[in-house]
């Protein structure tokens, strides 16, 4: 098949659109929105149990293990679940889960994809009859970049692997979804201008409300949120605050294995490390044998290519060595390389961020001199929180937070403190209350609620589907970053393993791309070859 042949007929097909952060789509069902993109802070692995799925690995330069469970022998039995946590419409996320998926393919024998944003039967596979590999490569390609179709899609076009995609949606419950995204849209733009004007309120308010410690610590959130400071200075900040203000750190285990890491890496030179891992190497092959160099030699050229991560790499070199080399005797800096590389393996991303913020919490409430800095601050956060709640960018937990206390949120009752203090400090804003927010917070509520709902239909079809396929060791299940815990709680509570895969990222995705996406707008492809019907 031609190219312009092999696109039109993705075309018509009604082509998968994955959307954003949140709900894909397919053939059977609607466009729908985007959600939540969760970027990793730091791609580590934590310490896993001694089980069949510890020995599952994905390479590094694709991706991450994020976490593991495996069920107990009295659980469910059935293949072990692989959850890739999908950045929908980033390119350079796509293309490492296709290769993610690629690798389970040829090396766990993987065949079952269930994703969300179809129903059924989604698979692409139909096209490869249509045109040779080097075409589909190259229109799959531009789709991909486009937004136009996932990285389980573009490898089912362009490989050949014997896959089955399959869509693990309530049609119901999606097109209530969708629904609910455009219920949202309609109130988006005013809402988010509503939030503008009331915030640049509260930050003129600050400099004459708040007393310096506190404008230093809004000054300090402020620029690690906009990446002007960078995470290893705002932690140190934060603790060093809490110090002052005799705030205990014991239960934030995060924080401090974050902060001993930093304090270990200061003692550590680099440039030493490397040629004593160099030496180390040399001088453990010359005392190793038979097979054992032969596993050294195909360790180290997998560590080169990326096949493997450092930890797994230095891992295998610290137990050779056990009976033949004193590492820390011999060559210490590369032996608290090691112990570093270690320590970061252990440091939950998703769990550190969360005790930053609680950290940044009990600070600023150490700060407060009087209740109107405690009540200015409060509505600052809760217009954060607004804003993302209108971006549709809220994590689960930050939406459980918003659901505990919904009154927090209504903008009519801050109206009178904020008038209030406008007048006594001689400033000229004049504050208005959101009604769009105010009036329609049920309706905005309600794509989180559907959201979630979503998540027991995944659940049902999952496991239907898993009871109706072949035999295998592996399934794969794709959803967008805000399913993640949802989805992991479930497969405990059902008995399933499963371990939990990010594909590496490194930039943020363009929103204009999922916004496109979602509402059907042709893009340059499209704009071609629909010229020639």
């Amino acid at each position: 098949m031609e190219w312009p042949r092999m696109t039109e007929c993705l075309r018509k097909r009604g082509f998968s659109e994955s959307w954003l952060f949140y709900l894909p789509m397919n053939k059977k069902l609607k466009k729908t929105i985007p959600f939540f993109l969760l970027l990793s802070l730091i791609y580590v692995n934590p310490v896993f149990p001694s089980t069949p799925l510890k020995n599952l690995q994905i390479p590094s330069q694709f991706g991450t293990i994020k976490e593991v469970f495996e069920a107990p022998q009295a659980g469910r039995p059935g293949p072990a679940i692989i959850q890739i946590q999908d950045a929908h419409c980033n390119y350079e996320a796509q293309k490492n889960l296709a290769q993610i998926l690629d690798y389970l393919a040829r090396e766990k024998k993987l065949r079952l994809i269930m994703v969300e944003g179809g129903s059924g039967d989604v698979s692409l596979s139909f096209l490869r009859d249509f045109a040779d590999k080097k075409a589909r490569e190259e229109v799959a390609e531009k789709y991909l970049r486009d937004g136009k179709i996932s990285g389980e899609e573009y490898l089912d076009i362009v490989s050949d692997h014997n896959l089955e995609l399959f869509g693990i949606e309530d049609p119901a419950l999606y097109d209530s979804n969708l629904d609910s995204f455009l219920n949202i849209e309609a109130y988006k733009e005013q809402g988010l201008n509503d939030i503008n004007g009331l915030a640049a309120i509260v930050e003129a308010l600050k400099p004459h409300m708040f007393n310096p410690e506190l404008i230093e610590l809004d000054a300090q959130k402020r620029a690690f949120k906009h990446k002007a400071l960078p995470l290893v200075k705002y932690v140190t900040y934060l603790a060093e605050s809490a110090q002052k203000k005799s705030i205990s750190l014991s239960e934030c285990q995060q924080v401090n294995l974050f902060r001993e890491s930093l304090e270990l890496e200061k003692t550590i030179d680099f440039k030493q490390a490397e040629s004593q891992r160099s030496a180390f190497i040399k001088d453990l092959a010359q005392k190793l044998q038979g097979a054992s160099i032969k596993e050294l030699i195909d360790k180290t050229a997998d560590f080169k290519d990326k096949k493997i991560s450092a930890q797994e790499f230095y891992d295998f070199l610290r137990n050779a060595a056990q009976d033949h080399l004193d590492l820390a005797a011999a060559y210490p800096q590369f032996d608290a390389y090691m112990r570093y590389v270690a320590m970061g393996r252990n440091i939950d991303a998703e769990k550190l961020i969360r005790e930053i913020s609680e950290l940044e919490a009990r600070v600023r409430q150490e700060l407060f001199v009087n209740n109107d800095e405690r009540r200015l601050s409060d509505i600052s956060e809760a217009l954060d929180t607004l804003d993302q709640f209108l971006r549709l960018d809220l994590t689960p937990a930050e939406y459980d937070a918003m659901q505990a206390d919904r009154s927090r949120y209504v903008t009519a009752g801050w109206i009178v403190f904020l008038s209030d203090s406008c007048r006594r400090y001689g400033l000229p804003s004049r504050p208005v209350a959101s009604t769009v927010i105010d009036e329609n917070f049920d309706a905005l509520d309600s794509f989180y609620k559907v959201g979630i709902d979503r998540e027991q239909a995944f659940m049902r079809n999952i496991a239907r589907k898993i009871n109706t396929a072949s035999d295998s060791s592996y399934v794969a299940v794709i959803t967008g970053g805000f399913h993640t815990s949802g989805l992991s709680r479930l497969f405990k509570e059902h008995g399933y393993s499963y371990a939990v895969v990010t594909p590496s990222i490194s930039q943020r995705s363009d929103p204009s791309i999922y916004y496109s996406v979602l509402r059907g707008e042709q893009g340059e492809l499209e704009d071609t070859y629909l010229a020639e019907d």
